[in-house]
C-alpha cells in the first residue's frame, strides 16, 4: 500500500465540526474535526486525518489513522497507524501497520473477529478450538508503547 495519504476522498467531518455521541455510516467516512462517543463503520474504511481528534470506540472494516485516536477499536482487516498518527487504546483487528514515526500505547491483539471465522462443527469458534487444542501456539496478543521520533 501507498504512503501516500488517502483521506480527503469521500463524505467527511470537517476541521471545525464536534460530533458528541453514535456516529453511524454506511459508507467510507473521514473525520477532519472532533467526535468522542462511538463510531460504527462495520463494513466501510474509517480516515482519521492529520487534524481530526477522535475519543471513540470504533468500529470499522480498516481504520487509517492520521491524527490522533483514542479509545477501543474492533478492524475486521487492518489498522493503519500512519506517520505523525497518535493511537492510545485497545486493538482487536486482523492486521497492523504502523509507520515509522507512528505512536501507539496499548494493547493489541491480532486475531480474526468470530463472526468472520467458520465454525466447527461442535458450533464452537474455530480459533477457540484451534487455542484450547493440546498443539495451540501462544496467543497473538501484545503490549506496545512506542514513542515518536
Amino acid at each position: 500500500m501507498s504512503t501516500a495519504p488517502s483521506f480527503g476522498i469521500g463524505p467527511g467531518i470537517g476541521k471545525t465540526v464536534l460530533v458528541k455521541g453514535n456516529l453511524l455510516s454506511e459508507e467510507d467516512l473521514t473525520i477532519d474535526g472532533k467526535v468522542e462517543g462511538t463510531i460504527d463503520l462495520s463494513e466501510h474504511r474509517l480516515t482519521i486525518a492529520p487534524n481530526g481528534t477522535v475519543q471513540a470506540n470504533v468500529n470499522a472494516r480498516d481504520i487509517e489513522i492520521w491524527g490522533c485516536l483514542e479509545g477501543k477499536l474492533e478492524a475486521v482487516d487492518k489498522v493503519y497507524i500512519r506517520k505523525g498518527g497518535k493511537f492510545v487504546g485497545d486493538i482487536h483487528s486482523a492486521g497492523i501497520v504502523i509507520e515509522e514515526g507512528g505512536y501507539i500505547r496499548g494493547s493489541i491483539d491480532l486475531s480474526r473477529h468470530p463472526a468472520h471465522q467458520p465454525t466447527s462443527g461442535d458450533g464452537s469458534n474455530s480459533t477457540d478450538s484451534y487455542r484450547n487444542s493440546s498443539k495451540a501456539g501462544p496467543i497473538r496478543q501484545l503490549a506496545v508503547e512506542r514513542n515518536p521520533a
